[in-house]
């Protein structure tokens, strides 16, 4: 391959990159407010100005301007914001100059202006999204976790525990809210302006979030109604008919965990983790029935999977699952696979535990769990501490082995305490 064909592969990769940038992350970079019409984003034009004359199509991904009667794809957008030329455009997109021997359109002054002004765009954006979580954070604590009742006793939320076979653990972290609101989905107010929508109030058991230094960050929701079988609410989506979820998470959940159970007797040595609260509640009622020595035992909830494990350095296909794209090919779904990313955040585990058993449940899918679990297990070694993971059998969960026959129950305070770490499919995840 000769020197110019290299230089020419080179340069439409370029811009095969600038072009690869998707019209709405410009939008939102740039801070242009837009708002949904049916399939378009619609809104004044950022150039032109107007009411709604300029719009992104939600389904070909290109934006235009009915005025001006410009459009296209990103590098068009960039070059009609900024009044650059094609080469600009792309270099603006893909941060990077042209590649070698194709020259460049931006004075060195331009370059330095570019990358302060996108210095500039992420600092705002960060302070941003900063601000917004700590009103987040403020907003749940003082109108939803302090006006909760400090514990379960007598409340519905201890009943909801006990039609699961939980016995109320007196936990610090867990409390009763008597009206919850349920929001899904937004609505417009009088001046335009979108807000969350409440679609439903109701009883709920709620569980602080917190970090490692113990500081509030966010509310684990689950809503009660213990007429039904397991004591979950059923909440309906007024515009689909569907069933939603009864639990919800708001505020700040990677990085944080729920600290059910302390060591009654010091430092954590021991640690149970899982996903959810009943499951670890349901080991923990398990192991007390054994008359287990649980002094320094904690017992932690991570809220979801994705919090346990920490996101995945990479992504694998899956062995069974395909996807079809738009042209009708069929090919192995990708997913997280077993390495984790180290840099992402997921639920601390003090530097005092020596002993972390990561619990997963049997009825969520096979293959993804086993490869958050695999990660977690990878992501939460350290010297000296011995990280082990306890699976539910296929089609089960903890709670379901607590709520059988009494060699299942066993079966729990069995498996939690076993020495042997569980056998992954390592070859499965290569």
């Amino acid at each position: 391959m000769d020197a110019a064909l290299d230089a020419h592969l080179a340069f439409a990769e370029w811009v095969a990159q600038a072009r690869a940038v998707p019209v709405l992350d410009v939008i939102a970079k740039r801070k242009i407010a837009l708002k949904k019409a049916g399939t378009e984003m619609v809104g004044p034009c950022p150039v032109c100005g107007g009411n709604d004359r300029f719009g992104v199509s939600l389904r070909k991904k290109l934006w235009n301007c009915r005025h001006s009667g410009r459009g296209g794809d990103a590098i068009a957008l960039v070059q009609y914001l900024d009044g650059a030329d094609f080469l600009g455009a792309c270099e603006t997109l893909t941060c990077s100059p042209p590649p070698k021997g194709q020259g460049t359109r931006l004075s060195p002054e331009e370059i330095a202006a570019r990358d302060a002004r996108r210095q500039a765009d992420e600092d705002a954006r960060a302070s941003d999204d900063n601000q917004y979580r700590e009103d987040e954070r403020r907003r749940l604590y003082e109108a939803f976790w302090l006006p909760a009742a400090r514990r379960l006793a007598g409340t519905p939320a201890e009943a909801y525990l006990a039609l699961r076979g939980i016995s109320d653990p007196h936990s610090r972290g867990l409390r009763f809210h008597p009206s919850l609101p349920y929001y899904h989905g937004e609505v417009e107010d009088e001046r335009g302006r979108k807000r969350s929508r409440m679609i439903y109030r109701g009883p709920a058991m709620v569980a602080a979030i917190t970090d490692a230094g113990g500081t509030f960050r966010g509310l684990h929701q689950t809503w009660i109604d213990l007429d039904r079988p397991k004591g979950k609410a059923e909440i309906i989506c007024p515009d689909t008919g569907e069933v939603l979820v009864a639990k919800k998470v708001r505020g700040t959940k990677q990085g944080g965990h729920i600290l059910i159970l302390p060591a009654a007797a010091g430092p954590m040595r021991r640690i149970y983790a899982a996903e959810g609260i009943e499951t670890v509640l349901s080991v923990w009622v398990a192991l007390m029935a054994t008359g287990a020595d649980l002094s320094f035992s904690a017992f932690v909830c991570a809220a979801d999977l994705g919090n346990l494990a920490g996101r995945a350095s990479e992504t694998i296909p899956h062995p069974t699952a395909l996807v079809t794209d738009k042209a009708g090919r069929q090919r192995r779904q990708r997913v997280p696979g077993p390495v984790p990313d180290l840099g992402s955040a997921a639920m601390p585990i003090p530097s005092e535990c020596t002993e972390l058993v990561l619990l997963g449940d049997g009825d969520s899918e096979p293959f993804l769990t086993e490869m958050a679990m695999v990660r977690a297990q990878r992501r939460h070694a350290a010297p000296g501490r011995d990280v082990r993971v306890v699976m539910a059998p296929a089609g089960q969960d903890f709670n379901d082995l607590l709520r059988a026959p009494e060699q299942a129950r066993s079966a729990v305070a069995n498996g939690a305490t076993s020495n042997s770490p569980t056998q992954h499919r390592e070859g499965a995840a290569a």
